[in-house]
């Protein structure tokens, strides 16, 4: 059998960049590299320009007292990042040192429960430092490595075990002001919220409800005339709603807050699907974080 030859000079002179570009990608600026590398600045920018070069892309746009991300260099960091983790999980198998958990979830699931909690995640988590990776779309789980995830789903997932933390549950959301300006409240029909201005995410490969879905539960549709703008993650749609431009769709547990702190407020009925928010994990993988984290998510999703 032929064996599989090992990586050039050149290889690895690459992963050497990676590193720095990783480090520049997850800090924000390349000074902020240099000095978690222990590097001056000038010699990140030259290690980035050398990668830029050998993979003959722009991966950061620069201007005139910054660098951001461009296309391809945002697609290059999410692999470099994903393929670390898998480095510093190896690395923990084989040493048994591997204090780093990695928990994927939702944007709106992350910034309504878990940022405002943080603190209390980590004191449950213990000696492990915590790694949260936000995905936009269900298809990112299935070409990342996690030690848990938060998903929505009615199915089982081969190669994963999983437990229900709540079902999906959603409702319509505004401001107390719109609401008043619109005529909403909660007793509002879904017929009378067709009529409002509605904001809008994109639901392309995402699995959580839409306002397609949830007009369909009302033998109701979108009105085909009417134009729409799409944002690409539930934090802006909720920024957006609590901004008064318009109404949103709010997931029980994850507006719960908001209303309670009357900054949004229900205006109209419940769809329930059936799916569920769950976590999930590898099949066989199990230990003293995943234990704790499981026990913390039931209190929360219980308070």
């Amino acid at each position: 059998m032929a064996l599989r030859p090992r990586l050039l000079v050149s290889s690895i002179d690459r992963l050497q960049r990676l590193a720095v570009f990783d480090a520049a990608a997850r800090n924000g600026s390349f000074s902020a590299a240099g000095r978690e590398l222990g590097l001056a600045q000038p010699a990140v920018t030259r290690q980035i320009q050398g990668l830029e070069q050998s993979l003959g892309i722009e991966l950061f746009v620069r201007h005139a007292n910054r660098s951001t991300l461009s296309g391809p260099g945002h697609a290059l960091a999410a692999a470099v990042d994903n393929a670390f983790t898998l480095l510093e999980h190896a690395v923990g198998d084989i040493t048994d040192v591997d204090d780093i958990f990695v928990l994927a979830m939702p944007p709106g699931f992350a910034q309504q429960l878990v940022v405002p909690r943080l603190d209390s995640l980590q004191r449950a988590l213990e000696n492990r430092d915590l790694r949260l990776w936000l995905y936009d779309r269900e298809s990112e789980l299935s070409h990342s490595h996690f030690d848990a995830a938060v998903r929505v789903s009615n199915a089982a997932w081969s190669g994963y075990d999983a437990t229900p933390l709540f079902a999906e549950q959603v409702m319509p959301v505004a401001t107390p002001a719109l609401a008043a300006q619109l005529n909403l409240d909660q007793d509002s029909s879904a017929k009378d919220v067709l009529a409002a201005p509605l904001l809008h995410m994109d639901a392309t490969d995402r699995p959580w409800m839409s306002w397609t879905d949830w007009l369909q539960s009302f033998d109701l549709s979108l009105t085909p005339s009417r134009r729409r703008v799409e944002f690409n993650n539930y934090p802006t749609v909720l920024q957006q709603a609590l901004a008064g431009r318009g109404v949103a769709l709010g997931w029980s547990k994850l507006v719960e807050d908001l209303v309670a702190d009357n900054l949004l407020c229900i205006v109209g009925p419940v769809a329930t699907s059936d799916r569920d928010y769950q976590l999930t994990w590898p099949t066989r993988r199990a230990g003293a974080a995943l234990s704790a984290l499981r026990g913390w998510l039931y209190e929360l999703v219980n308070e």
